[in-house]
């Protein structure tokens, strides 16, 4: 083990992206990454959808059909060349049609894998995806990261369950919008400090359609207390130090898991 094996610099992006145009996302995501590099981020997180664009009144299925090994591939060569490793979400097909996904690149392995969105929002993301079924857990530097979209974080038992599977750090790419910035404000706090979890709040700013995304990206510590947090408007980079010795300080002072468990006795 190396001496930064349980620590890791992150980074979440705040912003708009650009809707159903792909090249123009990936040069996008190519420099904000080579910017992260600099400042010596190991994990950078970008919203929901970032690379095609999150809404489209539209088919979405002729812009998923463009996320392809080419594409995937343009993504692990960021990654490897910036050396930190991508969050990056984006449609995707699969066996039962388009969902909502973000897939994980490493500097060293490329595409590692990828999280399906389980819990779908509204009527419009019903008829549009198909729901995902399983959990995704993955190492960077020593730090167990579990990965959510958006809606699921607003679910206690979706984050419980990543805590459960040993997530030290939870990365949440998200399309929030008006008028719920409450989810920023009070929901992701408390996700984090019921679990003893650092949160990673990636989201949206500017509008798509008839939405208007909140901005509020955040970072949050396992206590609860924001390690950063962007405006409503602003497109920004986020920058915070994710340590196992805080997660295990911070359980070590009360642990609702450990509670959970002894109770269960």
């Amino acid at each position: 083990m190396n001496h930064r094996d349980g620590e890791l610099k992150l980074a979440v992006w705040q912003g708009a992206g650009t809707a159903g145009d792909i090249a123009a996302n990936i040069i996008e995501i190519a420099a904000i990454a080579k910017q992260a590099a600099a400042s010596g981020v190991d994990l950078l997180v970008f919203p929901e959808c970032f690379l095609t664009g999150y809404y489209s009144p539209a088919d979405i299925s002729h812009i998923a059909v463009k996320v392809d090994a080419t594409c995937l591939n343009d993504l692990s060569r960021i990654a490897a060349e910036c050396g930190l490793t991508l969050v990056v979400g984006s449609y995707a097909l699969s066996e039962t049609g388009v969902q909502n996904a973000t897939f994980v690149f490493s500097p060293d392995i490329g595409l590692i894998g990828s999280y399906r969105k389980q819990m779908l929002y509204g009527d419009w993301e019903k008829t549009s995806f198909r729901p995902g079924t399983q959990p995704f857990v993955f190492d960077c530097k020593g730090i167990k990261v579990g990965v959510l979209i958006c809606f699921d974080v607003e679910f206690p038992e979706k984050v419980r369950q990543q805590a459960l599977l040993g997530a030290e750090l939870l990365v949440v790419p998200t399309a929030l919008m008006e008028p719920y910035d409450i989810v920023s404000k009070a929901v992701v706090p408390t996700r984090a400090l019921e679990n003893g979890i650092y949160v990673a709040y990636a989201n949206r700013n500017g509008t798509e359609g008839d939405f208007n995304y909140v901005g509020n990206s955040c970072i949050v510590g396992p206590d609860g207390a924001d390690l950063a947090r962007a405006n409503s408007t602003e497109t920004a980079l986020m920058i915070a130090s994710v340590q196992r010795s805080t997660v295990l300080d911070v359980r070590a002072d009360i642990s609702y898991l450990d509670e959970l468990r002894k109770a269960a006795l």
